[in-house]
């Protein structure tokens, strides 16, 4: 999940504009980076700007990984996203949004499906910026029979970890923000029940815990 270490990013990309079309010189920090060419620049109504830095993602739409987002002209950043997110950029009605992408079990049959998890709004209040966090609330919820299912899967599940019992983990994730207070309660004894985790099973579980606590928070 999200961390504050800022990390040498060794990319140059293309600039690209969007917004208000201005003149405007915009360098990727140089107290965090050297030689680092700023990637997208979005221009403000009063004349202010955001340059993004970092690894743009070869996807269709384009995604961002490990990137921060500064003002333009200010060697401080606002934010960085690191390299296990993946993140969607829109500018709008003069905000910068960044959609955190999450691929998460709740198709049909379990499937699993990307969607947006938070939205972080960045904006201008006459020459301040402020940045606020949204968590997407419309994430389809199991129902009791999926509910069910999912906490059978547990319980009857034996000691010691596979890929299998990561699928059930991300499934007690959702069944957990369903609502379900026994999901809960297995979900916080997951390594009690298989062992201690490790790796990136062990990274796993630390985000979903985390996304867990932004959940909670924004209740």
């Amino acid at each position: 999940m999200k961390t504050y270490l800022i990390f040498f990013l060794a990319f140059n990309f293309a600039k690209t504009s969007f917004g208000q079309i201005k003149n405007i010189s915009c360098d990727c920090p140089k107290k965090y980076y050297s030689d680092i060419k700023e990637d997208t620049i979005f221009h403000f109504l009063n004349g202010k700007a955001l340059v993004v830095c970092g690894y743009k993602n070869p996807d269709v739409p384009i995604t961002f990984s490990e990137f921060v987002i500064a003002v333009c002209g200010h060697d401080t950043i606002i934010d960085f996203w690191d390299a296990t997110l993946t993140c969607r950029l829109k500018f709008k009605k003069d905000t910068l949004c960044v959609e955190e992408l999450q691929n998460l079990p709740i198709g049909k049959n379990f499937e699993y499906q990307e969607i947006v998890w938070t939205t972080e709004q960045i904006y201008f209040d006459e020459q301040n910026v402020i940045k606020k966090l949204f968590i997407n609330k419309q994430i389809r919820k199991y129902n009791q029979a999926e509910i069910q299912s999912v906490l059978k899967e547990f319980e009857r599940a034996k000691f010691g970890f596979d890929e299998n019992k990561s699928v059930i983990l991300n499934r007690l994730f959702i069944a957990t923000i369903s609502g379900n207070k026994i999901a809960r309660k297995y979900f916080g004894e997951f390594e009690h029940k298989f062992g201690t985790l490790d790796g990136a099973y062990a990274e796993e579980y630390g985000d979903l815990r985390e996304m867990l606590g932004v959940w909670d928070k924004k209740q």
